[in-house]
């Protein structure tokens, strides 16, 4: 068994989940409904369907290995599968997380080891930034709010090992380090989701620029 030593391409996933938050019409609010998501973004090549349905379709779910989801060729089309039994916020992520590896083209034939290392990687990445955006958590904590499970939760209907993950992942990324292209849709992001930032964070006025203000 060979197994690649390639790495996880970060910005192919942030890039596309920014497109995607940008260009969505269905997403205009946070949390938002995914499988509109996946709808919209996959031109009617890509559904999602309980595991319940699974049968019908001829696909195997513990051949898989996962009990959240995956993502099934049919007939030219794919088909994420999801655990309806779980928790609508562990859902939500896991079908962003099937979604992904579509949109980024990976290969199924690869070992799992191998996915594993570098495509559930990147999948993962992809479904945080599209479910809490980092340019959004960046702006609220310029706001003066403290990022914690909690509040990822509440803020962006995502289950406590997803919060958990986006706080340990936002703490190892310097926003400085971003390239020019990488930053583009920022500012986009944010006029976009204004509604959302000023209601889950209002902007509050410095009271040093309130009484220079009074004074003039």
């Amino acid at each position: 068994m060979v197994l690649t030593d390639k790495k996880p391409e970060f910005s192919k996933s942030y890039r596309l989940a920014n497109e995607i938050l940008v260009s969505s019409h269905s997403l205009t609010d946070f949390p938002f409904s995914i499988k509109k998501i996946v709808q919209e973004r996959g031109n009617g090549n890509i559904v999602c369907k309980p595991f319940s349905k699974a049968a019908l379709y001829g696909a195997d779910i513990p051949a898989f290995g996962s009990e959240s989801a995956v993502i099934f060729a049919y007939n030219g089309r794919y088909i994420i599968f999801y655990n309806e039994r779980e928790k609508l916020e562990r859902v939500r992520f896991s079908i962003g997380h099937e979604f992904g590896h579509r949109l980024l083209e990976h290969d199924f034939n690869l070992p799992l080891s191998d996915q594993y290392s570098r495509q559930e990687v990147e999948t993962n990445f992809f479904a945080a930034q599209l479910l809490m955006p980092e340019q959004i958590l960046r702006e609220f904590q310029r706001r003066g709010a403290v990022i914690n499970r909690q509040f990822l939760m509440t803020a962006f209907g995502v289950s406590e090992q997803a919060a958990d993950k986006r706080i340990e992942t936002l703490a190892k990324t310097n926003y400085e380090w971003r390239s020019r292209t990488e930053k583009e849709f920022d500012d986009v992001i944010l006029m976009k989701f204004a509604s959302f930032i000023n209601r889950i964070c209002p902007q509050r006025r410095d009271y040093y620029d309130f009484d220079y203000e009074e004074g003039m």
